[in-house]
């Protein structure tokens, strides 16, 4: 792939679009252009595409391990969209209604589901027998939901300038109530807890994905490993239909000429060239190769997420995934059910978003703290061995979004006229998410594609 030669022929850059980054921005730029007939050219630095969504074999057990358990919801419609129109949707379990199993340390188990009834009544009944609250904080929960519901501007300054914490103790919620309740639901979405991130996006949070719909929050996730459920297949499907990969190639600049971006010089001195540009870079990426940066373009601050996998010589759960509370657990993932794995032994995935207080620490004390918290919440862990335990850490998992933070999420179209700008970070409307880089994507390309039927 990375060895394929870089001339092109004048007939293929009538129409040609380079996009750089093959993470889901670009890769779903780069399918949204070929479907409408561009010749397109993807670069990636990485030998593999899938970007923040990858998986890989473990070489110890033989295993297929995603880089981190990735959940989307129904109301995500351009993300399914995407894995439709690649083929991989089978691949992905979905539940036909809401159903969140949430344990504790004393082994209770609730459930958040929808039932019925339209919203925000699907989730009054399980939420009346939800063992995690106390009947004050569910009686003051029910009129902080319908504030949220009927708000028609979340983008509003006083939303965007406090924190979604901060709202939510305004209007009545505990500490409890923001622990065991709406942080169950901010913290995994936006990788941040409540008290850092704004109550505008708290609200969209709730808005879009709880309270929309009866099915909006339906889960679901992938049953094969991230990188055949995407990577791999996008890979495929662009070369079936005449793209040009450039895999494991580096982008060391972005050259401008006379006010318009005229060349994408990779590492060892190659260039390409084409009539369009799409820039799937994240941002410090990109302003590490633009020579002529943009403002507000590396301005931004991340969270990390740190996934750990545990596996035993035995069976030790018998849920496919939880969500724990007043526990560090947070979600817990089987991933033996999910994929249909043979035993005898289980294997598990602990998911941990806003993961600050486990970032720094090491793969000892990490796995003493957590095999630890797993036999105190799971009884037959507490006999189970472990046979092993791995980690993978993402330090810039996503991009934070505070109270009061800066305007650094960038419209599609650049400053110059054919450079276009993906990634879930620009300015989408949605937080960092699978659904948010997808609908970055064919934002960008459906600007080429306007802009392209304009010059016919």
């Amino acid at each position: 792939m990375g060895n394929e030669p870089l001339a092109a022929t004048q007939a293929q850059l009538s129409r040609s679009v380079i996009v750089v980054g093959g993470g889901l921005a670009g890769m779903s730029a780069a399918w949204r252009l070929v479907e409408a007939g561009c010749g397109v050219t993807l670069v990636e630095r990485r030998p593999y595409l899938g970007g923040r969504a990858y998986s890989f074999v473990d070489a110890d057990t033989g295993e297929t391990i995603d880089n981190g358990q990735h959940v989307f919801m129904a109301c995500c419609t351009a993300y399914t969209g995407f894995l439709d129109a690649i083929g991989t949707l089978d691949m992905m379990a979905r539940q036909r209604s809401l159903h969140v199993e949430v344990r504790d340390r004393a082994g209770r188990v609730g459930v958040l589901g929808a039932a019925p009834l339209p919203p925000p009544l699907h989730l009054l009944p399980s939420f009346v027998r939800y063992p995690h609250l106390g009947l004050r904080d569910k009686l003051r929960a029910v009129p902080a939901l319908l504030r949220i519901q009927r708000e028609r501007d979340r983008n509003r300054p006083t939303l965007r300038e406090q924190s979604f914490e901060q709202w939510l103790r305004a209007n009545g919620q505990t500490e409890r109530a923001v622990a065991n309740f709406w942080d169950l639901v901010i913290v995994p979405t936006l990788n941040d807890a409540s008290r850092d991130v704004s109550a505008s996006m708290g609200f969209l949070v709730f808005q879009v994905g709880l309270l929309s719909g009866r099915h909006s929050a339906d889960i679901g996730f992938a049953r094969a490993g991230l990188s055949d459920a995407m990577g791999n297949a996008v890979e495929r499907q662009l070369q079936e239909r005449g793209a040009r990969l450039l895999l494991g190639r580096s982008v060391s600049r972005l050259k401008a000429e006379d006010g318009r971006l005229s060349t994408v010089e990779l590492a060892g001195g190659d260039e390409v060239r084409a009539d369009w540009y799409i820039s799937a870079l994240p941002p410090y990426a990109l302003e590490a190769a633009l020579d002529t940066p943009f403002p507000g373009v590396a301005t931004h601050e991340y969270a990390p997420i740190v996934n750990l996998h545990v596996w035993y010589d035995r069976p030790v759960a018998d849920f496919e995934w939880s969500a724990f509370v007043d526990s560090p657990l947070q979600y817990v993932f089987n991933r033996s059910r999910i994929a249909n794995l043979r035993g005898p032994g289980q294997y598990l995935t602990v998911s941990l978003s806003g993961a600050w207080d486990y970032w720094p620490l090491g793969k000892e004390e990490l796995r003493r703290m957590f095999t630890d918290e797993l036999a105190a919440v799971l009884p037959k862990a507490r006999e189970a061995k472990v046979e092993r335990f791995a980690i993978v850490k993402e330090q810039r998992a996503t991009f934070r979004s505070p109270p009061s933070g800066p305007e650094n999420r960038l419209p599609v179209q650049s400053p110059l006229p054919n450079l276009f700008l993906a990634g879930d970070w620009t300015d989408t409307g949605w937080p960092a998410t699978m659904e948010g880089a997808v609908r970055s994507g064919n934002a960008a390309a459906d600007a080429i594609i306007s802009a392209q039927r304009g010059q016919v």
